[in-house]
């Protein structure tokens, strides 16, 4: 295998290495973190703007944290009616939006958007081709790689 086709190899196992880790396909590992709770709370424009924290798993680790990006609705339920000292109001989370796909580290988790979810599906697809080609023609009879050397 020419040293081109061993660079173009190794990048594409890596890139489906990250794009697994991302995607929590390693085992013991899982993509969705669970939503403990979220507290919203208002600007001077009316605004809403949410803090969520919550639990996932990395490599079989624990960890807990802030969960950013989880699309708070204004029609979930408030548990109170006043505002707690960071004039926050806690509001309850409903089924569905309590388990979300996300890209997480130790400290914290980002949900991940669904059409970035589709493009590294997409990724990780062609990268499987481009490694399974590589395989194919470096296997395939009368290849570079079977001819005896000329002396």
């Amino acid at each position: 295998m020419s040293r081109g086709r061993r660079v173009v190899t190794v990048v594409l196992v890596a890139a489906v290495a990250v794009a697994g880790y991302l995607a929590g396909l390693v085992p013991g590992d899982s993509a969705r973190a669970a939503v403990d709770h979220c507290h919203v709370t208002y600007d001077r424009q009316e605004r809403q703007h949410s803090r969520c924290v919550g639990h996932w798993t990395r490599l079989g680790h624990v960890a807990s944290g802030p969960v950013h990006g989880v699309r708070v609705s204004p029609r979930w339920q408030a548990r109170t009616l006043d505002p707690d000292a960071n004039f926050e109001w806690e509001v309850d989370v409903p089924t569905a939006a309590r388990h979300p796909v996300v890209v997480a580290v130790p400290g914290r988790a980002y949900v991940v958007p669904t059409v970035v979810r589709v493009l590294l599906t997409v990724l990780v697809l062609v990268a499987l081709a481009g490694l399974g080609g590589t395989l194919v023609r470096r296997r395939r009879p009368g290849s570079r790689a079977e001819r005896p050397a000329t002396g």
